[in-house]
């Protein structure tokens, strides 16, 4: 995992979500650089590296057709842009376990299944 503090590089591969504070492109997590020593820096991380175990577990490109497969389908749906990204299985599962500095320690392989089942 290398982690680069750069908006532009952010803005440059995801200029449709203006707000975001990172994305991860294995082995790479790519942070807004406004947010470098903070806390929300330390939080995203930790949101990112579950993205990465969940990159790893899929072999990258499996996870990456099934990401842009799963936001495509909640456009379809209806959704917005931001509700499509939030309904994405393994966004469901970072942004409920970001908060937890333990979480990858205790996760089990395939944890992102038990997102499938909306709550």
């Amino acid at each position: 995992m290398i982690v680069i503090y750069s908006t532009r590089i952010l803005r440059f591969l995801a200029p449709w979500f203006p707000g975001i504070a990172g994305i991860t492109l294995f082995p790479f997590i790519i942070l807004r650089k406004e947010i470098r020593g903070s806390t929300e820096a330390v939080i995203t991380i930790n949101h990112e590296r579950i993205h990465i175990r969940q990159q790893l577990e899929l072999l990258v490109v499996v996870f990456a057709v099934w990401y842009v497969a799963s936001f495509f389908r909640g456009l379809i749906r209806g959704l917005t842009l931001y509700e499509a990204y939030r309904d994405i299985i393994f966004e469901r599962e970072a942004f409920d376990k970001m908060y937890d500095p333990g979480y990858l320690r205790e996760r089990k392989m395939f944890a992102f299944m038990k997102y499938r089942i909306k709550r």
